[in-house]
Order: C-alpha cells, then structure tokens, then sequence
C-alpha cells in the first residue's frame, strides 16, 4: 500500500513540480478554503482579545488595527464564496490570513512602542 501511494504521489507532481515547495502544499492546492476561515476566525478573536484592552490608553493604532483585522475577515469571507478557482481562492486566504497576523502584530508593536517616554 505505500508503494501504491508513493506512486499516486508522484503522478500528481509530474512536470517537475517539487511537493516540498510552499505553493504545493495542500492548504493552498486543494482545500475548499473553509479551514482558511476557521483558522482566521480563532487569529481575529486572538487579536481582538489583544487589541480591545489597548483602545481606552488613547493611541489610535489599535482600535485602527482592529477595525482593519475585522475588515481583512470579511474579505476572506467574500473571497471564499466568490472566487471559483481554487488556487486563486486558497491563495487569496492565505495573503489576507497573513495580513490579519501583521496588522495585529503591527497595532501592538505601535501601541507599545507610541507609550514609550
């Protein structure tokens, strides 16, 4: 049985492709993309959690960054559902998951750095 699916494997990487490679990972060649939003939805509520206690020490950059990380979620949402091809679709999630984790990242760092004497 490992033979036979050593075998599959390689056929489904023919043309040189290499199955190590980032882009050939299955999270963005064949997934639906829901996981895409699941995942997100747990990184949006960790930012949030983050961020909200920020907002009332009066630097604009977290409630900016959470309005922003809330925004980027329901762009994957859209992206998930309009999109119909699946690379594009599964790509598309990956960049705005990315962009939520370094807004969020982005926000803190500002806060922190902006309450600094």
């Amino acid at each position: 049985m490992g033979a036979e699916q050593n075998a599959d494997n390689r056929r489904e990487f023919r043309d040189g492709e290499d199955p190590t490679k980032m882009a050939n990972q299955p999270a963005l060649r064949t997934s639906s993309g829901a996981i895409w939003l699941g995942i997100g939805a747990l990184l949006v509520v960790i930012c949030l959690i983050v961020l909200i206690p920020l907002i009332p020490l009066g630097n604009p950059a977290p409630l900016f960054g959470a309005v922003l990380i809330v925004l980027l979620y329901a762009a994957m949402i859209v992206v998930r559902f309009a999109v119909h091809r699946p690379v594009a679709r599964l790509r598309a999630l990956a960049a705005l998951f990315g962009l939520i984790a370094l807004i969020g990242l982005l926000a803190v760092l500002i806060s922190a750095y902006a309450g600094t004497p």
